[in-house]
């Protein structure tokens, strides 16, 4: 019985491929940064869990890449094939009343987004809004922030996709 070969992974040259399967080696998309195609990429070859996708902004980025830029790797996505992941966003803004409404509204009407959650926190008048949207790419997810931004009391909309506030 033949054992497939997996080839040695070259970390200055070899590209992984996002959407391929690489050298039989598996790569995962890291939870702490939750990538979407569009989002420029690294991989992160780890000990016993395979090659981890980060973003270049992800939280632990400087870190892997100042003392363990050994183990990455470059990365980009396989553009041709679109599937949905989830990003979540947080609105911040000025409490007015329909607020909620119109974001909802704003989601419905965005073509091919679905929404997975939503939960809004007030206090002090002041609005804090999470939600989880399923979108296929870094554009996609930038006309929903732009169309959230021009809402009226809102104030900020950022991406959040640390680990502990997705628990």
């Amino acid at each position: 019985e033949k054992i497939p070969k997996q080839e040695k992974i070259d970390s200055k040259s070899d590209t992984i491929l996002i959407g391929d399967d690489f050298k039989g080696f598996e790569y995962q998309l890291s939870k702490c940064c939750n990538p979407i195609p569009g989002d420029k990429v690294f991989g992160f070859i780890t000990i016993g869990e395979g090659i981890k996708i980060h973003r270049f902004n992800c939280p632990n980025a400087v870190h892997l890449m100042s003392k363990m830029a050994y183990r990455c790797i470059k990365a980009k996505w396989k553009s041709d094939k679109m599937i949905e992941r989830v990003a979540a966003i947080k609105i911040v803004g000025i409490d007015q009343l329909g607020l909620v409404n119109k974001l909802t509204d704003i989601i419905s009407k965005q073509e091919n987004v679905n929404m997975k959650s939503i939960t809004f926190e007030t206090e002090d008048g002041v609005f804090e809004g999470r939600l989880k949207v399923m979108v296929y790419d870094t554009v996609h997810l930038d006309q929903l922030t732009r169309k959230f931004e021009a809402v009226e009391g809102v104030q900020r909309v950022m991406r959040w996709d640390t680990e502990e506030d997705q628990q």
